[in-house]
């Protein structure tokens, strides 16, 4: 069978990337590649660094030369002027819902209307353009203990979000990678893969936006407990049980939240897990490593290190008690960073559970 023909080069879409950190230099760096990029950062010497220098002088400085599309600034008016089509924000999650409320009056525009003029001043309609806004967060929020997608909920704007095994160093290095896109609306998903995709950054379309949303976001709380097992000094045996007990666990979870299981088996659940367990550059790993190696956790998130699956323990144990849900492996990782159990004492405690089948008959 022939292959299918290329498809024709598609219009550029007006982009903006938020926060200027990995992610958003990984996201700025990808949608550079068939796009008008303009990247926001809070720093004014940040973002003018960037320009001058094409480096990211806090984050993948090394690694990644930024494209000349891309135009970093400090002021969110010259960010959006002009209109914009794709909003990517790539923030900690727990400012995420902040910052769109305060945020909101850029991202509902208007333009003119083709309508013929209208009333005797012969002025043309304005109609609102609904811009489509793509979170890269992965995790849930704490304050009011919901998925993101519902904190961040705001009238007048078009929503999706990406996830699944990226760590943006590898991204910018041109390692293949994989990701999933999910909106409500298909089309939108669509618009985004298409905008997003590169030779070696492919991107896939979903419609379960909460399948994607709790599988990026509950395997931060499991990769904790990844790096504990590494930190305690324990091989493969232990790790390929627990990575393995807790796809399942995740999935009862997901399921139960209203996730769908082909989705939680896919790239932003299991794939995100596998990437997170294993991976050197997980920082929910290397909070479990030091965690068992007897650092505390106050001294660890000091340091400045943006911990996800911390918070999201919190709200992961909060929906598991509210579905009635066993899952051990979440309440052990949720008990230790509240301080109720050290890792020794959890392992005990899984260890010694009582004896039952893989997957209950019932």
């Amino acid at each position: 069978m022939e292959e299918s023909p290329p498809m024709p080069p598609l219009p550029k879409k007006r982009v903006v990337v938020i926060g200027a950190g990995n992610y958003g230099t990984a996201m700025a760096y990808v949608a550079s590649f068939q796009n008008e990029v303009r990247w926001y950062a809070r720093d004014a010497a940040q973002a003018k660094a960037i320009n001058e220098t094409r480096r990211n002088p806090r984050y993948l400085t090394a690694e990644c030369e930024v494209p000349a599309s891309v135009t970093a600034t400090a002021d969110l008016k010259e960010a959006f002027a002009g209109g914009v089509d794709i909003v990517v924000l790539a923030l900690p999650a727990q400012k995420c819902p902040g910052w769109l409320e305060e945020n909101k009056s850029f991202l509902v525009e208007e333009e003119e209307s083709p309508e013929a003029e209208s009333s005797s001043l012969g002025k043309k309609k304005k109609k609102k353009k609904k811009v489509l806004v793509c979170s890269t967060a992965k995790g849930l929020y704490l304050p009011t203990k919901e998925l993101m997608s519902t904190a961040m909920y705001l009238p007048g704007i078009r929503f999706a979000v990406l996830s699944g095994p990226s760590f943006a160093a590898q991204i910018v290095q041109q390692h293949p990678t994989a990701v999933v896109v999910a909106s409500k609306h298909l089309a939108d998903a669509v618009e985004l893969q298409f905008a997003l995709s590169t030779p070696r950054f492919r991107v896939y379309a979903s419609q379960d936006v909460v399948g994607v949303e709790l599988g990026g976001a509950l395997k931060n709380v499991l990769a904790i407990g990844a790096g504990m097992i590494q930190g305690s000094g324990f091989g493969i045996n232990t790790m390929a049980a627990y990575v393995t007990r807790a796809a399942r666990e995740l999935q009862v979870l997901c399921i139960a939240m209203g996730g769908d299981e082909a989705t939680v088996n896919g790239l932003s659940g299991v794939g995100d897990l596998v990437l997170s367990a294993f991976g050197d550059l997980s920082r929910n790993r290397s909070c479990g490593v030091r965690l068992a190696r007897g650092e505390t956790l106050e001294d660890i998130l000091t340091a400045g290190t943006t911990v996800e699956g911390v918070p999201t323990a919190e709200v992961a144990a909060d929906f598991a008690a509210k579905c009635n849900l066993d899952l051990p492996l979440f309440n052990a990782v949720h008990c230790i960073l509240k301080g109720e159990l050290t890792c020794q004492q959890a392992l005990d405690k899984l260890m010694t559970r009582p004896l039952g089948m893989e997957r209950p008959l019932l």
